[in-house]
Parts: structure tokens; sequence; C-alpha cells
């Protein structure tokens, strides 16, 4: 039964590109975890990605992962990236980490800089604004969920840098163990980042928060600023200022 189950999950996962594990449970009219059991098997065969509380076709794993991720929060994404982009001032060198906030940061920009990225849809933004932007581009292996370069070149892309900011992102943000994320060559190439900035700034939707990821790459003692949305819960506020840290709401 659950190999019938399994069969029919890949194709429909073939046919849509990507499912969350409730609506496949309510398809099936079987619990969440026996979703979550099914999924974790057709994942260890390479027949499907699991990702946040949802499953994507292999083909379309990449793609998607990136992708879809623009459209979640975009109101408060774009009102995040701008106000960050309000704090970069003319002739300054910053370093935009990758990711879909720091995305809206670049977009953001609209004063002469240096920006330094890992991002290749970061640099493709700015390098459509002829004369206003330098453009720096470590090296570095593509990472596929998110366009990022990482590795070896990606992380000696940083050295010797003196970057006046660096607006960094993260996969989960929380109060006792910093900033982390999932995958270790992304949190390298962090760490390098953050030895090349003399002012770092977290930019992160209001929803990372009380999230804590297999790798801590930064803590707290590292961050001066932290720019978000509305969402986040005042007790987190005064626990990030108890801390030092500079909190910046973007307001919708």
């Amino acid at each position: 039964m659950s190999g019938e189950r399994q069969e029919k999950i890949r194709l429909l996962l073939q046919e849509h590109g990507h499912l969350t594990v409730s609506e496949l449970a309510q398809r099936f009219e079987v619990s969440e975890m026996t979703i979550r059991r099914d999924l974790k098997a057709l994942a260890a065969l390479g027949l499907v990605q699991r990702e946040h509380g949802r499953a994507l076709y292999p083909q379309t794993a990449t793609n998607t992962r990136f992708f879809s991720r623009l459209g979640e929060a975009e109101r408060e994404k774009t009102a995040i990236g701008s106000l960050a982009a309000g704090l970069v001032a003319e002739g300054e060198t910053i370093i935009l980490d990758a990711g879909t906030t720091t995305l809206a940061v670049a977009q953001s920009i609209n004063k002469p800089c240096v920006v330094i990225t890992n991002s290749l849809p970061i640099a493709s933004v700015l390098a459509n604004r002829e004369g206003e932007t330098t453009v720096l581009v470590t090296g570095g292996e593509v990472r596929g969920t998110t366009h990022a370069l990482v590795g070896p070149m990606a992380r000696a892309g940083f050295a010797g840098f003196n970057a006046d900011k660096l607006f960094l992102a993260a996969t989960g943000v929380s109060i006792e163990r910093g900033l982390s994320t999932n995958n270790m060559l992304e949190s390298e190439v962090k760490q390098a980042m953050l030895t090349a900035a003399r002012e770092v700034i977290l930019v992160a939707h209001s929803a990372k928060f009380n999230h804590v990821y297999y790798h801590t790459f930064a803590r707290w003692d590292k961050v001066h600023t932290v720019i978000t949305d509305a969402g986040l819960p005042e007790a987190t506020r005064r626990e990030l200022e108890n801390l030092g840290v500079k909190v910046l709401v973007a307001q919708l």
C-alpha cells in the first residue's frame, strides 16, 4: 500500500513540480506523518526533494526553490530592501549576501557604490544599471537552490576587502543560537563576508526568527543592526536591543 502511494506521490510531483505535505495528506487521506515517511523514502532514492513542509520533483527543484521564494512575503521584503538601501551612502563599498531579501536591497539601491556579491541574481540586477554601480562578483561553484556562489573561490573572493557595510541573510534567526543556515558551504562564505566588513546588517523577514538550522555562522556580537518587518514580536525586539543590536522595522 505504501509503495503504491509513494509512486502516486512521485507522479503528482512530476506533474505539479511541488506540493505541500498538507496537500498530499489531504489528497491521500492519511496523516502528515505518513506523508513525511513516504517522502523520506522517496528522497532516499533520489526521486523527490524535501524542503520546509513540502516536496519538489528533482528536475524542477533547482529553479522552483529560488524563484518561488521571490513571491513569498514580497511586500515585506520590498519594504525591508528599501529601508536597507537607504543606509547605503554614495561611494561606499558594500557586500550583498545571496538571498531573496538581499536581492530586494539590490533592487532598491539608487546611489553610486561598489557592490561585492556572491549572488548571480544580484549581480544581474545591478549590472543593468550603467554608470551607477560597480559590481564585483566572487568566483566559485553555483549552488542551484539559491543561485549563490560557494566554495573556496567564493570565500577567497572576499579576502582583502574592507567593505563599509555587509547586508547579511540567514535561513534561521535565534536569540539563543544566533544566525544559522542549512548549508555548510554557504555558511563558510558568510563567515568570510563577516571578516571583510566594518558594519554588519542582517536583513530578515520576521518569519525567519525563532528558527535554528544545523550550522550557526554568526553570533549576535558580530551583528550591529537588524532590519525586519512589523511581524517581529516585541519581546524579541527587546531581547535584541538588550544584546546591543539596533532594530529597524520596515513599514509597509
